[in-house]
């Protein structure tokens, strides 16, 4: 159970820190003057980065930081993203083919595993970078934002909340 347990929290730190990835390669696209052209879903993560910034009291110099961070993962995790989504359906067409073929699902599973590893990989490293650039305080705060998202997604209340 303990094991099951941190795995959601480190699954849930991950997805966290994508979203942060993701909102702030919005801002860097529209600092670049590109901010008209930002599509749908870009317009909702600059808005998320924005809250994000705010809420850890992101100075300009970290933000400047982490904007170089995440522009630079960005061109390293576009291919990884295309790739496993070309994959998921290569694996869509043998769960849905005529022909049951075991070995070939397997096979494409694994291949499916070992780009989410390495974009679990790269989102760690991503993630340690960005972390670099905080403060102590700003470090707590975000480990209090992180808990309180795992507790929300758990439907528990978090050990703040209660007192």
């Amino acid at each position: 159970m303990n094991h099951v347990k941190c795995l959601n929290i480190r699954y849930v730190s991950v997805l966290c820190c994508t979203t942060v990835i993701l909102a702030c390669s919005s801002i860097v696209e529209a600092d670049i003057g590109e901010k008209d052209c930002l599509r749908d879903g870009e317009h909702q993560q600059l808005r998320n980065f924005d809250k994000f910034a705010n809420q850890l009291g992101l100075s300009d110099s970290q933000k400047t930081k982490a904007k170089v961070i995440l522009q630079s993962n960005k061109d390293v995790v576009k291919p990884m993203v295309d790739n496993l989504r070309a994959e998921q359906k290569v694996l869509q067409s043998l769960l849905h083919a005529d022909d049951f073929e075991e070995s070939a699902i397997r096979a494409e599973t694994a291949k499916i595993s070992a780009i989410q590893a390495d974009l679990h990989v790269n989102r760690a490293k991503t993630d340690s970078k960005l972390r670099a650039i905080l403060t102590p305080a700003q470090i707590n705060i975000l480990k209090k934002i992180q808990q309180k998202r795992i507790h929300k997604k758990e439907g528990t209340s978090s050990p703040t909340e209660e007192k």
